[in-house]
């Protein structure tokens, strides 16, 4: 049972559960593609590689043969879990039954874990049938002693375009951004009147909708080393979130516990990166 379960004791003026200040949904899982109701602890994601058209030099001359380029990722699943358990005795010393919000506080966890899942397979190693794949050079734009400024966007937006990653060629681009983040782009002298118009950073001071060929997602969950913050920008068909299982909870009596209340939640799935042409690092400094 959870050990601090007499916080939640009647008292004079506490008679319901707040929830603390947490990320409650998956702000990532939209903004990636879903392989659903994967069987197994893996799936393979084909890719056909780019191929090239040739010249035709003679008459008559036989029908060209060329392969096509093929290669794959792998999306691993993993297992996520989370339980707690209630006392009939503790019940009874609560105005409220907590099952409800157990279960709420459980898949808010499990929502959070979603969101770790795909940051990591941003900028982490991608699983293929040669090998690790790792997120080259070219694809990573260096700290530079700086936060987020409006040079690196352009530089993140420039890289899409070059691989033909961007908007031009039918892709929806993102932007993952922290607290810190917004306040260095906030008081980012090189930005015009016309940027925060568009951001609707003057009117809220917050980035909603699109800036800069970009929908902007906050998220306070991006790796950070000593003072470098680890930023991604990336293409929606460039990531892949495989499930294998929904998030899915169960509440029931425990004979096995004096038949005590049990709170249990699960889930299944993995994340992979299907191109780095279409994944940007971003580092910046942060106190």
């Amino acid at each position: 049972m959870s050990q601090q379960i007499t916080e939640a004791f009647v008292q004079q003026f506490a008679d319901n559960f707040k929830h603390v200040a947490q990320q409650q949904v998956s702000r990532l899982e939209g903004t990636v593609t879903i392989e659903p109701n994967i069987v197994g602890m893996s799936k393979s994601i084909n890719r056909l590689g780019q191929r090239t058209a040739q010249r035709r030099t003679q008459r008559h001359g036989d029908t060209p043969i060329n392969d096509q380029p093929h290669s794959t990722r792998y999306v691993d699943l993993f297992d996520w879990e989370d339980g707690d358990m209630v006392d009939d005795q503790d019940k009874i010393r609560m105005l409220v039954d907590p099952t409800s919000d157990y279960v709420k506080a459980m898949v808010s966890s499990m929502n959070r874990a979603k969101d770790d899942v795909i940051i990591t397979s941003l900028g982490g190693n991608s699983r293929s049938s040669t090998g690790n794949i790792v997120l080259p050079a070219s694809q990573k734009i260096a700290v530079g002693g700086t936060g987020l400024n409006k040079t690196k966007i352009i530089q993140a937006k420039k890289i899409f375009r070059l691989n033909e990653a961007d908007e031009e060629n039918g892709e929806e681009l993102f932007m993952i951004y922290s607290a810190q983040s917004l306040a260095d782009i906030l008081a980012d002298t090189t930005l015009t009147s016309a940027d925060f118009l568009a951001g609707k950073m003057l009117q809220e001071g917050s980035l909603k909708g699109k800036w800069m060929g970009f929908t902007w997602i906050p998220s306070e969950r991006l790796p950070k080393a000593s003072t470098t913050r680890y930023l991604y920008a990336y293409a929606k068909s460039g990531v892949v979130l495989g499930k294998g299982k929904e998030i899915t909870t169960e509440v029931g009596k425990d004979p096995g516990k004096g038949f005590n209340v049990r709170i249990y939640a699960k889930q299944s799935l993995g994340s992979v990166r299907v191109e780095e042409e279409k994944v940007v690092e971003i580092a910046c400094t942060e106190s």
